[in-house]
């Protein structure tokens, strides 16, 4: 199914400053894998649009498959554990698929790489005012630009990068949506 031109997301200048091309430059599949029970008010059907808002957003390229995994904090911390060597719990996860280049998949290969969500700590952190839903989609957003090649490793770079997040999740909710999938959303700007 082809995504709707109209994502809700400004596609004015990136955070780098980039103008994003046109549409028609990015091809991009969604996969939505639930290993755990998403709050009972996420909008799964948006979260294909929100996703290829935000590489639009971003200035993003080429063939791009993503994979959200909405899964429980035992299951990310084991992750935590394995790929980081820490054995506390976190709330995202980000996995790149290959070598290329962050914000472009020129190279021939997709890029994009698997999001994972822990629903529960989404819960437990999600701030004042803000349900466990909008939390889980501000987490795919942290993810979806540490795959864009955002750092957070330094506190101004982390700042700048939660900014970004709440302007794009701002500017994607203020939009009009277009009809999305949960499976294999394919946008190929036809």
């Amino acid at each position: 199914m082809a995504i709707a031109a109209d994502t809700g997301v400004d596609e004015g200048a990136t955070s780098s400053g980039r103008r994003p091309h046109a549409e028609r430059d990015l091809e991009f599949s969604f996969d939505l894998a639930l290993e755990a029970d998403p709050p009972a008010d996420l909008d799964l059907s948006a979260l294909p649009a929100l996703a290829r808002g935000a590489l639009l957003a971003e200035g993003a390229t080429g063939r791009w498959d993503v994979t959200l995994v909405l899964t429980s904090d035992d299951a990310l911390q084991a992750l935590h554990r394995a790929f980081m060597g820490d054995d506390s719990p976190t709330d995202v996860m980000t996995f790149p698929f290959g070598e290329a280049l962050p914000g472009s998949a020129a190279s021939g290969a997709p890029a994009g790489g698997e999001i994972v969500v822990s629903v529960d700590r989404a819960a437990a952190q999600a701030p004042a005012g803000t349900t466990a839903a909008e939390e889980v989609r501000f987490l795919l957003l942290h993810g979806l630009l540490h795959l864009l090649g955002h750092n957070d490793a330094t506190d101004d770079a982390r700042a700048a990068m939660l900014e970004r997040q709440a302007a794009l999740l701002a500017a994607f909710d203020s939009g009009p949506h277009p009809p999305t999938c949960l499976s294999r959303c394919a946008g190929d700007g036809e």
